[in-house]
């Protein structure tokens, strides 16, 4: 399936989201967007289960050879999640990964996930004992989602679901997704998936100022 908008992927998940409600699974939820892309998702998710919306901000890491490739993540709380995968392939072609590389790039990044909670205006909402619905508007490598998850789970949440329109029919992947959740929730695996945004007739990357708008219905 492909998706008109981040809207209509946003809808179709909320209503999966809503049955995990119904049956008990879900009892006081948080939707948490993964900017910027998760955001419109998971407003549609928040309106249609009438939840509190918050983002949680998680940066690649990326390579040193390809600035779009990651080599791990990190998390706005410091938290660092390494490929050891893509360090051994990028070994084998001769390039060394060293801690401190990484290091660096860690501490670019959550300065930069500063600045931007800064621009949004967003205070964390407190998810202690909620049931925590982590979304974004796809998964490739399932290393955002992952890292997303294993800092959520130190606020000490009732649950945590991880829900997104598309991802990979790697079983890698979910599986690793699947270890930190108590619901995964995905609308499409396809096994030819190359990005997330070939699953959308509208992808266009999202400005601040969009994010902002959609923010403030919320607050």
């Amino acid at each position: 399936m492909i998706f008109k908008d981040r809207t209509e992927a946003g809808r179709l998940l909320g209503e999966k989201i809503k049955e995990l409600i119904q049956s008990g699974r879900i009892v006081d939820p948080v939707v948490v967007a993964l900017p910027r892309g998760g955001v419109p998702v998971a407003a549609e998710i928040a309106k249609e289960i009438n939840a509190p919306l918050d983002i949680l901000f998680v940066k690649k890491i990326p390579s040193p050879v390809n600035e779009e490739a990651a080599i791990g993540s990190v998390s706005e709380s410091g938290l660092v999640f390494v490929n050891t995968n893509a360090i051994e392939t990028l070994k084998a072609r001769g390039i060394d990964v060293d801690e401190s590389y990484i290091q660096q790039k860690a501490l670019e990044k959550i300065q930069e996930m500063a600045r931007k909670r800064d621009t949004y205006k967003v205070e964390p909402l407190p998810l202690e004992g909620k049931d925590v619905i982590l979304v974004d508007d796809g998964i490739a490598t399932g290393a955002s989602m992952y890292l997303a998850a294993q800092s959520v789970v130190r606020d000490m949440p009732r649950s945590i679901t991880i829900a997104a329109p598309v991802a990979p029919a790697d079983e890698n992947v979910l599986e690793m997704l699947r270890k930190v959740s108590h619901n995964l929730v995905i609308l499409e695996t396809p096994p030819m998936f190359m990005s997330v945004g070939q699953w959308y007739e509208d992808f266009h990357q999202l400005s601040d100022k969009e994010v902002k708008e959609i923010l403030s219905q919320f607050r």
